[in-house]
């Protein structure tokens, strides 16, 4: 009897890999991907040399992890089996918090540890960079006024700092006493810089609300929140910035399950059945008619928390046109440009009436993205000040591709340009300013 169950169980064993192998190499049943970021890994060539120094046997090792047959099955089967049974995430960009609560990991780690999580565990040197960031802020802001020309910060908040009673408690080290979203608001109140502390108010929203402030299984904030969040920042930017905006209303209010991205770290958990009880609350907005109101043009530099907004929000009946500057990178909702090394840096400026610097807690350390010392250096020298510098720099450098050669020198030059414009590191507003400014605003 044992022999006879033991040759059934070796058969199904077998039929298994059998399975898998034909499915991996037919593909014979069209199933639907998992979610997530998919790597293609490299192709495992067998070689002599591939063979001797390991890297045969690792991408032989990648391709199998990454397209054995049933893939798509089998994981959601293994993370439902330590989901209902450890109560653990199969992904380590998402932490499991108290009551089911989902949080990323860059988020927990912002939280207990501020900059050390990822940007190194000087403070001195943090605090610098804070500081110049500020103080770079404030400059433009200065400059871009003279134009009539409004450029302020959203200080986003972020589902950590908001709700950290519901953090697992899973961090080896007490919660660092030095975070970003706590001392940015020091230094713009010192120096008079526009910005709106949206994660201040979200902790004084909390509990007051019917609404989820973030959703329970969801990075960034809820769609209906995002849309109050909005509407709050278009208030400060006609109270602070002198000028009439068009506003909307909000229609009734409606309970629905989660919708994309309010369920975005559920979803790369990849699991057979649906994290519960997880309903949330939806409404559409209208826009209200206003003849005195202004129709300007807006510039977003920031990171993903805006998307919620485009979303939801209709931006093109607010505005005569907006851009969102991806992590100033990737340009959206501007045809014309795919990343912002295409864009003529100053006319994109100018041609925004209302600019928005927009980041989460845990994005500030990399604030404006090298937006700021950029617009500060074509704000206030020539464009052929500005080549001749690139091009001296670029030939310094000991790169043999000229176009890396001249990327690095950009970096170098847009990340630090005070270095090789002192003028821009003194304490005052610069004196200078691009004569092509005057072109591009009488056109």
């Amino acid at each position: 009897m044992k022999n006879k169950l033991a040759f059934i169980l070796c058969i199904l064993t077998l039929g298994v890999f059998v399975m898998i192998y034909v499915q991996d190499r037919t593909r014979l049943f069209k199933l639907k991907g998992l979610n997530g970021v998919y790597h293609d890994p490299k192709d495992a060539r067998l070689t002599f040399n591939s063979f001797l120094n390991g890297s045969f046997q690792e991408n032989l090792e990648e391709n199998l992890r990454y397209n054995f047959g049933f893939r798509e099955v089998l994981i959601p089967i293994y993370n439902q089996y330590i989901w209902d049974f450890y109560h653990q995430s199969s992904n380590y960009k998402v932490e499991v918090g108290k009551d089911d609560w989902l949080f990323g990991w860059d988020d927990v780690a912002s939280y207990y540890q501020g900059a050390k999580y990822r940007y190194g565990d000087d403070k001195v040197a943090t605090k610098a960079y804070l500081d110049r960031e500020a103080s770079r802020m404030y400059k433009v802001q200065h400059i871009l006024d003279e134009y009539g020309i409004f450029i302020f910060v959203s200080l986003l908040p972020s589902k950590a700092f908001v709700f950290p009673e519901y953090l697992p408690k899973t961090q080896d080290t007490a919660r660092e006493s030095f975070h970003a979203i706590e001392y940015y608001p020091h230094l713009f109140d010192s120096l008079g810089v526009n910005y709106i502390n949206v994660q201040k108010i979200f902790e004084d929203q909390k509990g007051k609300v019917y609404y989820p402030l973030f959703p329970k299984t969801g990075m960034h904030w809820s769609h209906i929140a995002a849309q109050h969040a909005f509407d709050t920042i278009l208030r400060y930017v006609e109270y602070a910035g002198h000028r009439k905006l068009l506003h909307y209303t909000f229609g009734e209010p409606y309970a629905s399950e989660s919708k994309y991205p309010d369920a975005d770290l559920e979803a790369i958990l990849n699991l057979m059945r649906p994290i519960k009880p997880n309903n949330n609350y939806y409404t559409e907005v209208k826009v209200v008619p206003d003849s005195t109101a202004s129709y300007p043009t807006f510039l977003v530099i920031g990171d993903s928390f805006f998307w919620n907004i485009s979303g939801s929000v209709p931006l093109g009946n607010i505005f005569r046109r907006y851009q969102f500057w991806y992590y100033n990178s990737t340009v959206y909702f501007n045809d014309q440009y795919q990343n912002t090394n295409e864009v003529d840096y100053l006319s994109e400026i100018l041609n925004a009436r209302i600019i928005d610097l927009s980041y989460s807690p845990r994005q500030l350390y990399i604030f404006s993205n090298d937006f700021l010392p950029k617009a500060l250096l074509y704000l206030t020298h020539e464009d052929d000040e500005i080549d001749s510098t690139l091009y001296a720099l670029a030939t310094t450098l000991e790169i043999a591709s000229d176009e890396e050669r001249m990327k690095a020198a950009q970096d170098s030059l847009f990340s630090s340009p005070e270095t090789f414009f002192p003028d821009l590191a003194e304490d005052g507003i610069p004196t200078t300013r691009n004569s092509r400014i005057h072109t591009i605003l009488g056109n």
